[in-house]
């Protein structure tokens, strides 16, 4: 094996194939292209030879740390983002190191997930990061001069944020936009909690920069939908945005554009109404930015229900004819399915009457929530049956604490147990469809969680001190009490090195999909650090002087898992799932469990499933690929049955998309790999192909 510094884990895949292919070669841009299906025509790697797979080629960083991007290969050149926020471009059948980029300043957390390649003479990449939007030449790496200043672009353009805003209020991009014609359309990340605003989507002209259109998520007054809100409520509110990617359907000029919930997420008094265009499925004219229709997937959202999976671009039979269909998974294990030009549902959906009765003070929640007639493909609501072997304790801690368990239950400061969760169903990775079968795959987390309101009034009065119960209160749920992370990243490694300036900026501000802490007093953050780092407690001098005070009354907990004494999920197994549906009729074909935790296999219970964060590709081999889960595996399964026909050891956990292309007749599989230390790898791409 070869081993070349940088980090890319690359398969290659396959030796022979039917000349066709050639023009299949490539993995142009995010998703593979702008339907989004993450799908690939390729065969030279198949169900038959899949066992063969055999590692090809790495490129690590020499900075550790975590990567979620869904490289990209055109012109016989890899091009992904390292840890380090060096972009990087490959040679896509060795992994030479051709060129690289690194912004102007380093974001403070790497989570983009994909660029957006453009076809040209050069071709063109647009690379968000941090809050400056980049034009790249694909053949050097170097930026477009003429592309806004310099081939920079700031971030903030068209967004309604005062410059005294701009240290509260950080706007970047998870992933990437597409291009119709020359414009760059675009969502945003936006905060979750308050101070925020609203995440109107962007089109930018692909030579100039020039902003050319701009959609109001929170509509102004006078727009359609403006009165579902409360007065003032882009001064007032935010969020609405998209952050999951979007679908291009370029025939047609529609842009499919998925939406977040608003901010605050899980309190709304301060937002009475529907409140369009948050948590949504839009149509917009791709040229205009105009809405054509709308769909809202949970109205008044108090559960941080975002849509953060990319749509995917469909055809479907129906009475014998085709219709083009535009398909959206989201966290409630639904999936919605609507034909492109008018919003029909494509599936029946039932506006079901839910739990109204709300403890916490003004909160209104929507009468009605939509809901599919067609099956979930994750665990509706947190029911008896459910509880597995931990059933007696947990019976008893929903009694003893009066713990809410259904799908809408308004949240409160008595706490409630969702499922599924912000964190479940299906998340950013989304589906991957087979177009030649109209088979959709989608992977899904079904582990519950704790949701609790907490008044923001005491814990600021509170002030306490005390670094373990600051951290444990505040820390843990996501990183883990030994602070060896879970849902957040490990806080042992590369962190403790971190100047604890900027530890406390990501603490104040929140780095996705963390929240914000700024309720925090700069004493507590300060505590914290202390215990991350095991110093005694330093005052931090991070800026604050025009971060205005949060003096919203209401937070919440965190994104904590809820578990059984053992410290294991409290539900019985399987806790990820891969299933397989059938997009002619809606109805799932199979559902097997996705990843396998050592704990459980050692207690007897095989096939557990696990937590997963990415996404699934398909290929005309027949084959499903996917990382994503928390036991750092990379498998290959059979899109007919959900059989593994593969399994590979990653030295980090994939959270990621992976991507598949082919140089000359050979298909390489590709996927990025975040950093472990205890594993020798800092992160980066590793990929896997048939032996010559």
């Amino acid at each position: 094996m070869k081993k070349i510094t940088g980090i890319c884990l690359l398969f290659a895949l396959g030796a022979c194939g039917p000349k066709e292919q050639d023009d299949a070669a490539n993995w142009p841009t995010y998703g593979h292209d702008a339907s989004n299906n993450k799908f690939s025509a390729l065969t030279y790697i198949d169900t038959a030879n899949v066992t063969q797979l055999q590692e090809a080629w790495r490129f690590e960083d020499t900075t550790e740390g975590g990567v979620y991007f869904n490289p990209v290969m055109v012109d016989n050149k890899m091009i992904g983002l390292m840890p380090s926020n060096k972009l990087v471009a490959l040679d896509a059948g060795t992994g030479r190191l051709l060129w690289q980029f690194m912004p102007d300043s380093s974001a403070i957390s790497n989570w983009s997930r994909g660029i957006t390649y453009h076809p040209g003479n050069p071709g063109r990449i647009f690379l968000i990061s941090g809050s400056t939007l980049y034009a790249l030449n694909a053949d050097d790496g170097k930026v477009f001069s003429g592309f806004g200043t310099n081939g920079r672009v700031d971030f903030y353009e068209g967004l309604e944020v005062p410059d005294s805003m701009r240290a509260a209020v950080a706007v970047s991009s998870n992933a990437p936009g597409v291009v119709y014609n020359d414009l760059f359309i675009v969502g945003c990340k936006v905060p979750d909690e308050l101070p925020s605003i609203p995440g109107d989507i962007r089109a930018f002209n692909i030579h100039t920069g020039k902003l050319e259109w701009t959609f109001h998520v929170i509509p102004k007054p006078g727009e359609y939908g403006a009165d579902t809100w409360g007065a003032n409520a882009r001064k007032r509110n935010g969020g609405a945005n998209c952050w999951g990617g979007m679908a291009l359907d370029a025939k047609r000029g529609i842009v499919f554009i998925p939406t977040a919930s608003p901010s605050f997420d899980f309190y709304g008094a301060d937002r009475p109404g529907q409140n369009l265009f948050a948590n949504c499925l839009l149509a917009l004219d791709a040229k205009t930015g105009k809405r054509i229709w709308h769909f809202q997937t949970t109205h008044h959202d108090l559960w941080d229900r975002d849509n953060g999976s990319p749509p995917n671009l469909v055809t479907i039979s129906r009475d014998n004819k085709a219709i083009d269909a535009v398909a959206l998974v989201t966290k409630m294990g639904y999936l919605f399915l609507f034909n492109r030009e008018t919003g029909e549902p494509l599936y029946g959906i039932d506006e079901v009457p839910v739990d109204t009765v709300s403890t916490m003070p003004g909160e209104k929640p929507w009468p009605t929530q939509p809901r599919p007639v067609n099956p979930p493909f994750a665990r509706q609501g947190y029911q008896d049956s459910f509880y597995g072997r931990s059933a007696a304790w947990i019976k008893e801690q929903v009694a003893k604490n009066g713990y809410k368990t259904g799908i809408y239950e308004p949240p409160s400061m008595a706490g409630s147990i969702m499922l599924p969760t912000a964190h479940g169903g299906a998340n950013w990775g989304g589906a991957t469809v087979n177009p030649n079968t109209n088979m959709l795959f989608v992977n899904a987390t079904d582990i519950p969680m704790i949701l609790k309101i907490t008044d923001l009034k005491k814990i600021r009065a509170a002030n306490q001190l005390n670094p373990e119960i600051l951290f444990r209160t505040y820390c843990s749920n996501c990183h883990g009490a030994d602070r060896k992370g879970g849902v957040g990243p490990d806080l042992t490694g590369k962190v403790k090195t971190y100047p604890n300036e900027k530890i406390a900026g990501i603490v104040q501000k929140g780095a996705a999909p963390m929240p914000s802490f700024s309720f925090l007093s700069q004493a507590q953050i300060a505590s914290i650090i202390s215990y991350i780092k095991d110093t005694a407690i330093q005052q931090t001098s991070f800026e604050t002087g025009d971060i205005p005070a949060n003096n919203e009354p209401y937070g919440f907990n965190g994104y904590s898992f809820y578990l059984d004494p053992d410290g294991h999920p409290a539900i019985a197994p399987p806790f990820g799932t891969m299933t397989a549906i059938d997009l002619n009729t809606g109805n799932i074909a199979w559902q097997v469990p996705l990843g396998e935790d050592t704990a459980f296999k050692n207690m007897g219970i095989p096939n557990s499933g696990m937590f997963n964060r990415g996404g699934a590709i398909t290929t005309a081999g027949g084959l499903i690929f996917i990382g994503a889960t928390g036991d750092n595996m990379l498998r290959a399964f059979d899109q007919s049955t959900g059989k593994v026909l593969w399994q590979y050891q990653l030295p980090g956990m994939a959270s990621s998309i992976p991507s598949t292309y082919a140089v000359g007749k050979k298909q390489y599989l590709v996927v990025s790999v975040n950093g472990e230390p205890q594993n020798n790898f800092k992160g980066g791409y590793i990929a896997f192909a048939l032996p010559d």
